[in-house]
């Protein structure tokens, strides 16, 4: 496999939409919570016919269920919503095309309605805000780019992966949702959006999954999609392959299986994790591939 076809060096894969439908979507979302936000508004009651309660679903209410996905409080709540939403979209979105995108916010929006729901079905708590949505797109985000790397207002020396962030801030719901630290936050819902939005991602098929947060108890990630798609994937120790070899000097082979160990070592830890050796090797690989026009 040479250097600039693995999926790591390259952002499309097969069936990628490659219109930006995907995040046309992520726009419209957008766009449509903040016109919802403008005319509650203008009609503050609609919030009150909207939101999600448990006395309007033993109403037959269940459209509060999409609603509520669509609400806020005030100009704060939606800032930050639709911030993450734009910041995460931008990496899910282009892998699942409009529909999926749609889908995915709606799934997480319901879910994480329903699991708050559940806890607090004889409470008189309301729920509005896309925090659970927005937690769906969030999770696709970092098992289908979880490598990319965030700067933190509060952290700003201690650059993230998408993969760690979603850890912490799962913990941090957790941690909150079991202390009691509720405030005005619906940790619960922001859970629900988890599941739902991972479900959801599990189910559908031919993405590349690289990073399955739950792969102790599901087995999943990038192994389990390649042997579902009929592909063959290898993953680095795995020596049961092949020795194809590549002669980088013209006289000493390297085996291919060595040339997929270094790729693979950049994949998980970047280019600086290469120790001066196998940087040499690699370079030395390149200018034989371009020797050799592949």
């Amino acid at each position: 496999m040479g250097l600039f076809n693995r999926s790591y060096m390259r952002r499309e894969y097969p069936g990628a939409p490659q219109s930006g439908d995907g995040m046309a979507m992520i726009w419209r979302l957008i766009g449509v919570n903040v016109a919802i936000f403008l005319l509650v508004l203008m009609v503050p009651q609609w919030r009150e016919e909207l939101m999600l309660t448990s006395e309007g679903m033993r109403r037959g209410q269940i459209y509060r269920l999409v609603t509520a996905a669509f609400l806020h409080l005030d100009f704060i709540h939606i800032l930050l919503n639709m911030w993450g939403l734009y910041l995460f979209g931008t990496l899910a979105a282009p892998y699942l095309g409009a529909g999926r995108t749609l889908w995915l916010y709606l799934i997480g929006g319901i879910s994480g309605n329903v699991l708050f729901l559940i806890f607090n079905w004889n409470s008189f708590y309301a729920l509005l805000g896309a925090s659970g949505a927005v937690y769906a797109i969030t999770i696709a985000a970092a098992m289908l780019e979880p490598n990319r790397r965030f700067v933190l207002i509060l952290m700003p020396m201690f650059p993230l992966k998408t993969s760690t962030m979603v850890v912490c801030f799962t913990i941090i719901e957790i941690i909150s949702q079991l202390g009691g630290l509720q405030g005005q936050v619906a940790h619960l819902a922001h859970l629900g959006g988890f599941l739902g939005g991972y479900v959801y991602l599990k189910a559908l098929r031919n993405l590349p999954i690289a990073w399955d947060p739950l792969r102790a108890w599901t087995g999943g990630g990038r192994a389990a999609e390649a042997r579902r798609s009929g592909r063959v994937e290898y993953r680095p120790g795995d020596w049961s392959r092949p020795d194809v070899n590549i002669s980088v000097d013209g006289s000493t082979p390297v085996p291919q299986r060595e040339v997929d160990r270094l790729l693979d070592k950049i994949s998980e830890s970047g280019i600086n994790s290469l120790t001066p050796e196998e940087l040499a090797t690699l370079r030395r690989v390149r200018e034989q591939m371009k020797r050799q026009g592949r």
